[in-house]
């Protein structure tokens, strides 16, 4: 099967989340980017804080370990 994803999506929350890229809160009326595909066989879903996703994708190739990275500082990117 073919890796894929959908393009991100800026939503509000509704309710509280949790950043797929370094596990906190993303709070209930924050902004965050979704996004939903296939990797590697598996359904995944992400949801991460905005300054998370700049983050993953300026690191090259888009791979991270869930839950697992730093939150990069609001409004700087990496």
């Amino acid at each position: 099967m073919s890796n894929f994803y959908t393009p991100s999506e800026q939503r509000k929350a509704r309710q509280a989340h949790r950043c797929s890229y370094c596990g906190e809160t993303i709070n209930k009326g924050d902004a965050y980017d979704y996004q939903k595909g296939n990797w590697e066989g598996r359904w995944f879903e992400s949801k991460m804080h905005p300054e998370c996703f700049t983050d993953m994708c300026e690191q090259g190739d888009g791979e991270y370990t869930p839950y697992s990275n730093e939150r990069p500082e609001q409004g700087v990117a990496a």
